[in-house]
């Protein structure tokens, strides 16, 4: 904000949103991908969720909500083979060689409210998804974390 002696940071306004209850079950989902439905149903009540306002019983919501995540989940790939973690949400993709560092940035786009979409890939596949995206999509600012790259945007 500007001032008589320079900028200066603006006061804050508010508190943060708060993330909305699927958002916050993708979110432990995504942290805790080995709990059980009780061990989210527990963990959103000790949040100060009210899972009474789902409609039908909470344990059976939220695990049909599971149950569905779970199936369409990637499979992990081979420890042998390397691979590269992408994440897109607004107009950024993010790219990681970690899959917990990917997971991070997923949580903090769902706090955003971005709705991001996580995708393990090969080295190759990541190769031909940023030529498609740099041609068909300049304006989406990509940004690669790997340790093995130099950082920055492009």
């Amino acid at each position: 904000m500007p001032g008589p002696n320079g900028s200066r940071p603006a006061d804050p306004i508010g508190v943060p949103a708060r993330l909305t209850m699927w958002q916050a079950v993708r979110q432990s989902w995504l942290i805790h991908p080995d709990w059980t439905v009780a061990d989210h149903l527990g963990w959103l009540d000790d949040e100060g969720y009210d899972t009474g306002t789902l409609a039908g019983d909470p344990a059976e919501v939220v695990g049909r909500w599971l149950a569905e995540h779970r199936r369409v989940a990637p499979v992990a790939p081979p420890a042998d083979d390397p691979r590269v973690y992408v994440v897109a949400g607004g107009d950024m993709v993010a790219v990681f060689d970690s899959a917990d560092e990917a997971d991070m940035m997923a949580v903090t786009m769902t706090a955003a409210h971005l709705e991001p979409v996580s995708r393990c890939l090969t080295e190759a596949q990541w190769e031909q998804a940023h030529a498609v995206l740099r041609s068909q999509l300049p304006h989406v600012t990509v940004t690669d974390a790997r340790s093995t790259r130099a950082a920055g945007a492009s």
